[in-house]
């Protein structure tokens, strides 16, 4: 079967560095189907001009990617597909949550929830050969027979990731991507799936499930080595949540980039407490070309973080940022402001928080209940309107007891302003500060 693959345009929520990375997603579930016998292509409409798209027509499956904010977005395009008489299905972190939405509405005729290449490829297999005969055998898909909704049981989660093929990025245009880290032209990776923290705010754990499964540092290395020879990329973005969950596996990595000679700098997700406890990882990591470490610091407050299962200090946090300065390594933080019994001088701490702390980047978001995590469930009754595009981490989607929706997007404004536009800034580096606040007056536009 010919299989057309969509990503949606990103919304400007969290694009405060207008940072486009190649949907490894589409790019997986593509290679995956490749290698049992189809034809994929990719569209992706961050980078791809729209009057140059492939016709729908000319596939007999349409698939399109959606998290929560680009749901509106998605549901167009999947209306304009199926209005072709081309069938769709859906996947991705929104509607692997919400699968009646688009369903019931009639946007799509399939979801595939969670991790989907086997459910996928089932479900292309079975359409392959007669078409709906054998739906209720595909793992993970949601679906519409005779009026109602039906959820098949989940599909088979791939435990060894290694066995995977590569993300077919032939398939996308890589050169339009702009995307650099320490002035190298860059590319993203993913390392692991599953997340076992289960932080209230986040639905990985949910998506991807909560036992963690790694890839070799040998399959990292060797992806990272054809990238390079293929695309001249010279450095990594590791994308998943949990790069260093096993210390011994990212030692492991750097011996092995530092033993192939490979110049590579790289940027990688980590947690406060696992710096903090395994300095000779963070060593390893600053020798091999580690170049910037995104930690989730997320607030000052202690309730807070119990709040947000957390499970880490704001002295961690003070300790594992300084050892990654210690290392040369750029920390990037991430701060959330709005739980639902903070007041603005918990928020106003946080931002002092952040500004101590003196990251090379700092991320604010207001805490959003996204479909999937705990927090949606517990906040249902505060949610003031369903529009999804606007669950994007710029406004306010919540009722707090004790700031208002409009409070809560001037403290969001404020924690960035007060972040970067600096007298010191100013002084050391002016054209910088100018692109900051441009970048800051775009995302609040």
């Amino acid at each position: 079967m010919r299989i057309l693959l969509i990503n949606p345009g990103y919304t400007k929520g969290f694009q405060l560095f207008s940072l486009h990375f190649p949907p490894l997603g589409l790019a997986s579930l593509a290679a995956y189907l490749r290698a049992n016998g189809h034809e994929p292509v990719i569209w992706d409409r961050n980078v791809q001009a729209d009057d140059q798209a492939p016709r729908p027509e000319d596939f007999d499956l349409v698939g399109v990617t959606s998290d929560t904010p680009r749901f509106p977005q998605t549901a167009d395009i999947a209306g304009q597909v199926r209005s072709a008489g081309v069938p769709v299905v859906m996947g991705g972190s929104h509607v692997s949550f919400q699968a009646e939405e688009p369903l019931a509405s009639g946007f799509a005729d399939y979801v595939i929830r969670n991790e989907a290449e086997t459910g996928l490829l089932a479900l292309v297999d079975s359409l392959s050969q007669g078409g709906e005969k054998g739906l209720d055998q595909v793992g993970g898909l949601s679906y519409m027979d005779q009026g109602e909704v039906v959820h098949n049981p989940g599909s088979q989660v791939i435990q060894d990731v290694d066995r995977l093929p590569y993300p077919a990025r032939d398939l996308l245009p890589m050169q339009d991507y702009a995307l650099y880290l320490k002035g190298r032209k860059a590319t993203s990776m993913i390392s692991s799936r599953g997340c076992p923290f289960n932080c209230s705010f986040c639905a990985s754990s949910q998506l991807f499930g909560l036992k963690w499964r790694p890839r070799s540092p040998e399959s990292l290395v060797d992806e990272a080595e054809r990238v390079q020879k293929e695309f001249g990329i010279g450095s990594i973005y590791f994308m998943d949540d949990n790069f260093t969950l096993d210390p011994e596996r990212t030692i492991a990595f750097c011996e092995l980039v530092l033993k192939r000679g490979l110049d590579l700098n790289w940027f990688c997700f980590s947690r406060a407490n696992t710096i903090v406890e395994r300095e000779d990882m963070v060593e390893a990591m600053s020798a091999a070309g580690a170049h910037m470490v995104f930690l989730g610091i997320e607030s000052a407050n202690p309730q807070v973080l119990k709040a947000l299962n957390k499970k880490i200090t704001t002295d961690t946090s003070v300790q594992a940022v300084d050892l990654l300065k210690q290392y040369r390594i750029k920390p990037m933080c991430s701060f959330i402001i709005g739980d639902v019994h903070e007041d603005k001088a918990g928020i106003q701490a946080t931002i002092e928080f952040a500004r101590k702390l003196a990251p090379e980047i700092a991320q604010f978001a207001i805490l959003t209940p996204y479909p999937g995590t705990r927090l949606f469930e517990e906040a249902k009754d505060r949610i003031l309107n369903i529009d999804w595009s606007f669950f994007d981490g710029v406004h306010a989607t919540m009722r707090t007891d004790k700031l208002s929706p409009k409070e809560l997007e001037r403290l969001l404004k404020r924690a960035y302003i007060s972040f970067y536009v600096t007298f010191q800034r100013l002084i050391s580096s002016p054209g910088k500060l100018i692109w900051y606040m441009t970048r800051i007056r775009h995302l609040f536009a």
